[in-house]
């Protein structure tokens, strides 16, 4: 079967470029999940990836992240190979890892503390950070005592208050409510305008992916492909509700959701 890759960005794009996905493949045994895939992210874009479930999005993520290798081809960060686990990206999964043995506060101070920063400055980011994603007031608590939602929140908090140059998200508001997930939207896009870092954002939600990203990438079914790279032309600073009564986001939408032939 002929490979589908990603287009390339235009030519006068001459930012540097953050992943470089060259002919991925992942194998599980005798199951060809994902692949080959080519794509590339520029310094700075805020990529969306969207597609059925078992297309590779997170496979994608983890290569990035070093925690899977691929069964043939290269992925590089910042032109360097990955071939361990990758110390410079911050990864927020679907998935809960806060220590129950740490309150809420010590947790979102873990990744600081690895990195030996300064006291003053390690408490100051993670006030800002817990603030950022609603949890001030409840510092001192332990995760025993948090629902799921706030649980995914303290991981969000974790990241932030890391401030990594490449965020990977694997749908990291699927378990909050739909205020705090809108909240959330605005705050994380705040958080790409002030930092210029760049987002890779796995969602099942086409409105999600649509109201954050510069580019949506769609995959095919397993194994999953890029097989449709669609522009998101719409005006930037993004009000994440007025954004959505735009006449091109309704186009967006319809383009991107024929493409996805989840049935």
């Amino acid at each position: 079967m002929t490979a589908l890759t990603m287009p390339p960005l235009p030519a006068h794009d001459d930012r540097e470029t953050v992943i470089d996905f060259q002919g991925v493949v992942a194998r599980f045994g005798g199951l060809h999940a994902m692949g080959p895939t080519s794509l590339t992210v520029k310094r700075g874009e805020f990529l969306a990836i969207v597609g059925p479930s078992g297309c590779g999005k997170s496979t994608l993520l983890n290569m990035v992240a070093g925690t899977l290798k691929p069964s043939e081809g290269t992925v590089r960060y910042k032109g360097e190979l990955v071939d361990r686990i990758n110390h410079n990206v911050g990864y927020i999964t679907q998935k809960n890892f806060c220590l129950p043995w740490r309150t809420v506060e010590a947790n979102v101070r873990l990744p600081l503390e690895f990195r030996k920063h300064p006291k003053a400055e390690t408490a100051a980011r993670v006030a800002a950070a817990l603030e950022k994603v609603g949890l001030k007031g409840f510092e001192q608590a332990y995760p025993k005592q948090l629902s799921g939602g706030m649980l995914q929140r303290v991981m969000i908090a974790r990241t932030l208050a890391y401030s990594p140059d490449l965020y990977l998200m694997d749908e990291p508001f699927g378990s909050l409510d739909a205020q705090l997930r809108t909240r959330m939207h605005g705050e994380l896009l705040k958080l790409w305008q002030e930092t210029g870092a760049t987002f890779v954002f796995v969602t099942h939600d086409l409105h999600e992916a649509i109201t954050l990203a510069d580019r949506v990438v769609v995959m095919s079914k397993r194994p999953g492909r890029p097989k449709l790279v669609v522009d998101i032309d719409l005006a930037r600073p993004r009000d994440v509700i007025d954004v959505q009564s735009d006449p091109a986001f309704s186009a967006y939408f319809k383009r991107l959701w024929t493409a996805l032939d989840v049935h």
